[in-house]
């Protein structure tokens, strides 16, 4: 027992250490928390509790609630560009996998490399004070569409590589949508009972609710969510995701809430996936010198997966310097690489040394690509842009 608690002890207060470490070097602290859990099991401890592979499958289910929690599809169909954010967002998932493939590598690895996240994006944003720019909002709109996309393709790979191109994998997908209608439906009608008893929603948006039940109940639909995929032979993160867009369609207007339920996955839940995804990393990657290009060389294509807004400038209307800053900033998306290395490895697409190499390829991305950003935002001004 007291060895169980001293590991405890150890994750959490490195945990809580970590975000001023990451404030002072300027550094998502999901990049620190993954070489933390490196460290912390490659040289101090020898092995994982079975509590803690439970506590990093339930961090990674919460924060993949909070990634569909994020999106707001009324908000990026009313900025009038929706068409650009899916346009450049499909071309990055179609033609990335097709480049790895004439180069000879897996289509997985290309799907992986493709992947957009908007985890590490809106809080860089908020340190430069772009989020109200028009070029802050682009970005943000190609982030947020891009994961929407992302988590669709990862659930199309996951049904195809059980099923194939069968009328079980059609039922299968039917099945699902079906369910989330239904998962759509119970919280609409949760939200016109709420309508007529404004008083009490309001106790639990706004933070008046002593025992927290509001809080109870959207953890217990994160779970709900990812308990219907794996019911409908789908991954439980991709129900967990559906969820959480699902609960931020009906309830437009969550005020305080939404911090609540930030501070509850961040706070708690994440940290344990991240450290747990650095847990389960090969250290012997990082003694290979094979490895290291390897991933070096993905980083760089992670870049070129992303430089269509480069290249599609003038047809969007940015500036060659804001359409490189989106490009670089785009290519840091550390939590869906994440993502799609741990399904890949799940799903046999890849094997351990190659998701390793991936996880490799999200720290180096995360830090290399929002500093350059960093360095290319600040050389003048962006669109100050109009309110939405």
């Amino acid at each position: 027992m007291g060895e169980q608690l001293m590991i405890m002890f150890v994750v959490i207060g490195g945990a809580a250490t970590i975000p001023f470490l990451a404030r002072k070097f300027m550094l998502p602290s999901a990049t620190l928390e993954i070489i933390y859990g490196i460290v912390l099991f490659s040289v101090f401890l020898s092995r994982k509790p079975e509590w803690f592979s439970l506590l990093k499958d339930i961090g990674f289910i919460y924060l993949m609630f909070i990634a569909g929690m994020e999106l707001d599809m009324r908000g990026l169909v009313r900025q009038g560009r929706f068409f650009w954010y899916v346009f450049v967002s499909a071309l990055s998932l179609l033609l990335g996998p097709l480049i790895f493939i004439l180069m000879g590598y897996s289509f997985y690895v290309g799907v992986a490399v493709s992947v957009v996240s908007a985890g590490i994006i809106i809080p860089v944003l908020k340190e430069l004070g772009m989020m109200k720019s028009e070029t802050g909002r682009d970005i943000i709109g190609v982030a947020l569409t891009g994961e929407l996309m992302s988590i669709v393709v990862l659930t199309g790979i996951d049904i195809y590589h059980r099923l194939g191109f069968t009328v079980m994998a059609a039922v299968e997908g039917i099945k699902l949508l079906l369910l989330l209608v239904v998962a759509a439906l119970f919280l609409r009608i949760l939200y016109v009972i709420a309508w007529w008893h404004p008083e009490r929603i309001e106790n639990v948006m706004e933070s008046n609710d002593p025992v927290e039940e509001g809080i109870r109940a959207v953890i217990s639909i994160a779970f709900a969510g990812a308990l219907i995929a794996y019911g409908s032979g789908v991954e439980p993160i991709l129900g967990s995701f559906m969820a959480g867009l699902i609960f931020s369609y009906v309830f437009k207007s969550k005020g305080r809430f939404e911090d609540k339920i930030n501070a509850v996955g961040f706070g708690f839940f994440t940290p344990f996936f991240f450290i747990g995804v650095g847990a389960d990393f090969d250290i012997g990657l990082l003694r290979s010198f094979q490895s290291i290009s390897f991933s070096l060389f993905l980083t760089l294509m992670v870049f070129v997966s992303n430089a269509f807004p480069l290249l599609l400038s003038r047809f969007m209307g940015l500036g060659t310097r804001e359409a490189l800053g989106m490009s670089l900033i785009l290519s840091a998306p550390l939590s869906m690489i994440v993502v799609a290395g741990t399904l890949g490895e799940k799903m046999g697409l890849l094997t351990p040394g190659m998701n390793g190499s991936l996880i490799l390829t999200a720290i180096v991305s995360s830090i290399v690509y929002p500093s350059l950003f960093r360095v290319v935002s600040r050389k003048g001004p962006s669109r100050s842009g109009r309110e939405p």
